[in-house]
């Protein structure tokens, strides 16, 4: 595609990125933000430098340099690994086959290493000082797509001394302010901090629904003249198709994918589960949770070991890498998403672009993510979501129709959602 004047430099903020490091596994987020930088570096016809934390303070470094931290970040989190080495998926494995692994549920990620990632990621670099902040010229933009949040006292202080430079923010959303009886008071304090640097620098915002930007621009307080609103593409690792797994296959059991919280609602799927399991017995099929239990996660996870019966048919695991978890969510009756509240919703896309039904709380944002596809319900409706679940787990013809409807749905491609990126960007005005 061309474009009517070059492109501008781009100074991509990878310092979350880098942090996120300290993970044994990547989130959602962290996938977008993985594919986000490999197409910048691979194909953005300007020049593009990373920002980056060194002890040397915040540093620039070139495309090549940038090249080779990505990749080995990708090696160290296994993203083109095989499903088979993760240990994590053969405890999973383990419990549908309702095999005694330990007395917990949860298993924690994989430790010990995220210190190193983080070096492993500074040696690639050369151990080079990278260069100053000064050094792009009038006109480059900085972009930052990985939602503000406890790095901003680190990253953006350094833009108030360059007024030259356009600022290019993602927001997914601002939940925080929204919803703040679902965040502690730490991350209430740094989504206001957020909104405050936003409303202050932004040349540009980008938007995943049209239902975040709706609440992103009443937080600011005024709508950006440069808005781009776009559902983010599906990861490279989803769009990699799936390979049929027959120990998966024999065993029926359901999926919900990420943080254990309040705001993802799953008390509610306790719930559902203790009425299966009174109505099912040993027939109940299983519930797999996908993702860390943080902090305020606690009493769902107290919860569900205090009950043994919902230990025997619920299993929470984290530290799952990429390709075990597109297994994992392809061979599951349904992906259940009974969120209270929601910006997107990345493992809805993943389970439609795999072909599995997903059930969805009745809210804006995932029905846009999923184009209205799917069966909804309140997140209070307990006997709704019960029903729907019981249907897709012992009724063959439901499941099925369930199914084939997934065929319609068509997830963002990196390419196309890349090129609109790419002329978004290069149309933004240069600040004088």
């Amino acid at each position: 595609m061309s474009h009517p004047h070059p492109a501008p430099t781009i100074i991509y903020d990878a310092v979350r990125l880098v942090l996120s490091a300290a993970s044994a596994t990547p989130r959602g987020i962290d996938r977008v933000e993985i594919d986000y930088a490999r197409h910048l570096t691979a194909s953005w016809p300007g020049e593009i430098y990373a920002l980056l934390p060194t002890p040397w303070g915040l540093r620039l470094f070139d495309r090549a340099r940038f090249a080779r931290a990505l990749a080995y970040l990708e090696q160290s989190w296994a993203e083109h690994g095989d499903a088979g080495d993760d240990k994590v998926f053969a405890f999973i494995l383990d419990r549908l086959a309702g095999k005694v692994v330990g007395p917990l549920d949860v298993v924690p990620p994989r430790g010990g290493g995220g210190v190193k990632r983080i070096l492993g990621i500074i040696g690639v670099t050369g151990f080079s000082i990278g260069r100053s902040l000064s050094l792009p010229e009038k006109g480059a933009i900085y972009l930052n797509i990985g939602q503000l949040g406890l790095s901003a006292w680190l990253t953006t202080p350094w833009l108030r001394r360059r007024p030259d430079m356009a600022a290019v923010f993602m927001l997914h959303d601002v939940i925080q302010l929204e919803h703040p009886r679902f965040v502690t008071r730490q991350g209430l304090k740094w989504a206001r901090v957020m909104v405050k640097i936003v409303r202050a620098r932004a040349t540009a915002l980008i938007a995943t629904t049209d239902a975040a930007r709706r609440s992103i621009v009443a937080a600011l307080g005024r709508s950006p003249a440069n808005c781009l609103t776009l559902p983010l593409p599906l990861a490279a690792v989803f769009a990699a198709g799936n390979t049929p797994d027959p120990a998966l296959a024999a065993h029926k059991y359901f999926v919900c994918c990420g943080s254990v919280e309040p705001r993802k609602n799953h008390l509610l799927l306790l719930k559902v589960w203790q009425n299966l399991i009174a109505r099912h017995g040993a027939a109940t099929p299983k519930l797999v949770i996908v993702g860390p239990v943080v902090p305020r996660g606690a009493a769902i996870r107290d919860a569900l070991q205090a009950t043994p019966a919902l230990r025997a048919h619920i299993i929470i695991a984290s530290g799952l890498t990429s390709p075990a978890l597109r297994r994992v969510v392809a061979h599951a009756r349904a992906a259940l998403t009974p969120s209270f509240t929601e910006g997107f919703g990345l493992p809805v896309i993943e389970a439609l672009a795999l072909k599995t039904p997903v059930v969805l709380s009745d809210i804006a944002p995932l029905r846009e993510a999923a184009a209205g596809l799917g069966i909804y319900h309140a997140p209070d409706d307990d006997a709704g979501w019960c029903a729907t679940i019981e249907r897709l787990a012992f009724d063959p013809d439901f499941a099925a129709s369930q199914r084939r409807d997934c065929a319609q749905f068509v997830p963002m491609t990196g390419a196309t959602y890349f090129s609109k990126v790419t002329e978004f960007l290069c149309s933004l005005p240069r600040p004088a």
